[in-house]
């Protein structure tokens, strides 16, 4: 009985080793986001600053897997592997930043967990930075 127990442990022990860590920034993004608003980057004189989307799009993220899949009025547009690191790489300066590894870009990231926000800056190539891009404002459902 005694060494069934010790098997049985050994067992779960090994198990849990197997399970990859998770990073904890991608564990905030974890869930069901909503497209609420976006800020344009550089707008024209006398127009607004910000705008409400005409279509519903959400973000599906699963930090677990390391996936998102992005909607449009319930179809989806993307589907790709995630990461969050530091970008872009070649600057002094890099930030917080929300890879999409299948078309090789990022958009720079800022989480407000109090608010139950992220924005994500307009979409960039890697090692590539854009200077007046529009950011998009997501609440979590």
């Amino acid at each position: 009985m005694i060494r069934l127990l010790f098997l049985l442990f050994g067992l779960v022990l090994s198990a849990a080793q197997c399970e990859a860590d998770i990073d904890p920034e991608l564990v905030k993004l974890d869930g069901t986001w909503k497209l609420y608003k976006i800020g344009v980057g550089y707008p024209a004189p006398n127009s607004p600053t910000e705008l409400i989307p005409t279509e519903t799009e959400t973000l599906e993220i699963d930090a677990k897997a390391s996936t998102l899949i992005r909607k449009v009025n319930g179809v989806v547009t993307e589907s790709t592997k995630i990461e969050i690191g530091n970008h872009p790489k070649s600057s002094p300066n890099p930030r917080l930043a929300l890879v999409f590894l299948e078309s090789e870009t990022y958009s720079f990231l800022s989480i407000d967990e109090q608010k139950g926000e992220i924005a994500l800056y307009q979409k960039c190539p890697l090692d590539a930075e854009l200077a007046d891009g529009s950011t998009y404002f997501y609440k979590k459902q």
